[in-house]
C-alpha cells in the first residue's frame, strides 16, 4: 500500500510539474501576442492620424467691404499643403470679377489665404454658389462647392 501511494503521489507531482510548465508557456505566448497587438493598434492609429494631418480643406466665404464691393475670402483650413487653387462660380449677371490674374494659386499652406475682388451691380444674385478646386500634396484633384451670402 505504501509503495501505490507513493507512486501517485510521484505522479500526481508529474502532472502538476507538466502543467505548471504548459501554463507558463501558454501564458508566455499570450503575453507575446498582446504585446503585438498593441503595437499593431499603435501602428494603425499612427498611420490614420498621419493621414488626417496631410489633407488639406480649402473653403471659400464672401465678406462685403463696401457698397458693391465684395471680397472672396479663400483659405486653406486643412492641415496639409493644396496647390493649384482656384475658386469658380457660375457666370451672373451683375458680378464683375477683378482679381482673375491670381489664379490659379501656386500652393496654399494650411491656415493660409487669399482674397478676390468683385463688384456687383443692379440685378446681382442675392447668393452665389463658390467650388473651390485643388490639389492634395500627392497630386490628387479634391473640389468643394459652397453657398455663400452677399
Amino acid at each position: 500500500m505504501e509503495l501505490a501511494a507513493i507512486i501517485l503521489s510521484i505522479l500526481s507531482l508529474l502532472l502538476a510539474i507538466i502543467s505548471f510548465v504548459v501554463s507558463f508557456k501558454s501564458q508566455r505566448l499570450q503575453n507575446r501576442v498582446n504585446i503585438i497587438e498593441l503595437k499593431l493598434k499603435q501602428y494603425e492609429l499612427d498611420a490614420k492620424e498621419k493621414e488626417q494631418q496631410k489633407v488639406p480643406l480649402v473653403e471659400a466665404r464672401i465678406v462685403h467691404v463696401i457698397k458693391n464691393e465684395y471680397k472672396i475670402k479663400v483659405w486653406n483650413s486643412g492641415n496639409g499643403i493644396a496647390r493649384s487653387v482656384s475658386a469658380l462660380w457660375e457666370p451672373t449677371d451683375g458680378i464683375i470679377f477683378l482679381d482673375g490674374n491670381k489664379m490659379p494659386f501656386e500652393f496654399l499652406e494650411p491656415q493660409k489665404g487669399f482674397e478676390l475682388s468683385i463688384h456687383t451691380y443692379y440685378g446681382a444674385a442675392g447668393k452665389l454658389c463658390i467650388t473651390t478646386e485643388w490639389e492634395d500634396e500627392t497630386g490628387k484633384k479634391h473640389t468643394k462647392s459652397q453657398w455663400c451670402d452677399m
